[in-house]
């Protein structure tokens, strides 16, 4: 659990930099730090690219690296901290192994950390780990009940007594950029509600972040703004706003880093 002090900077970094008991434990204040994190700090695998080694996902060193030094993070550091963050303000919640889909036909392994939130009304999915399909805000685990979260449609899907899947109502081929394809319906992400320890992820990350996985072989970046979204893969920025694309292809290291840290504000 975070300190006062922490928890204040951690509001602060999110634009809430409100006294904690202004944001009691309930679904709307859950939707408003959602939204925020996901709108302030980005999902990013830049460090894990750059610095060769594997995320060191102690709570300590993560709110250095997100909150005093204003990176971003993947899902073993953005889910962690915000789960301590929630913690702090009173939010019963817990974690939970996952696994990303994104519309694939095989079966992944785990490979995500998510965050379950129980409050009187039912247990809640609140993931700001994932980047750019999940929702800006809370889905109610209801079986088969479409939710409408800022826009974007989502239906929540038993699987079996533990797994659950999130599915998206989307236009887009595979991943969150918009391609205006026929509307359908795809798992963007599966969750396992049995109970784990902290110490469960460890080797997870361990694993993400090795040769041959996506976050350790691109860079990948993603914010979402008020009206669209900023995504970076590997020298390319992606601008959606207001429902115009602006594809950037950047060529040169430091016209990358003046991007990354215009427009996400990474710095290394």
């Amino acid at each position: 659990m975070l300190n006062d002090d922490q928890t204040h900077r951690y509001l602060a970094r999110l634009g809430l930099d409100n006294p904690k008991n202004t944001l009691a434990p309930t679904e709307e204040n859950l939707n408003r730090l959602i939204y925020a994190h996901q709108t302030r700090i980005p999902f990013e695998t830049v460090g894990i690219h750059r610095t060769g080694g594997v995320p060191n996902i102690d709570t300590d060193t993560i709110y250095k690296k997100i909150i005093e030094n204003g990176n971003g993070g993947y899902c073993f550091e953005l889910n962690k901290l915000f789960e301590e963050l929630l913690s702090s303000l009173g939010y019963d919640v817990r974690p939970v192994l996952s696994r990303v889909v994104r519309g694939r036909d095989g079966r992944m392994p785990i490979n995500h950390r998510g965050i379950i939130v129980s409050l009187p009304e039912g247990q809640l999915s609140a993931d700001v780990g994932f980047g750019g399909p999940m929702p800006a805000g809370a889905l109610m685990l209801n079986d088969g009940v479409e939710q409408v979260v800022c826009g974007d449609r989502y239906i929540v899907e038993r699987s079996d007594h533990a797994w659950w899947k999130v599915d998206r109502i989307t236009n887009a081929e595979r991943d969150f950029h918009d391609d205006n394809l026929p509307e359908r319906r795809q798992t963007e992400l599966e969750l396992c509600t049995a109970i784990v320890e902290d110490i469960d992820f460890d080797s997870l990350n361990l694993f993400c972040s090795q040769p041959g996985t996506l976050f350790k072989d691109h860079e990948l970046v993603n914010l979402r703004t008020d009206n669209g979204y900023k995504a970076y893969r590997d020298g390319v920025l992606t601008i959606r706003e207001n429902g115009k694309k602006t594809v950037i292809e950047l060529d040169t290291d430091k016209a990358r880093d003046a991007a990354l840290e215009e427009h996400f504000g990474i710095r290394y």
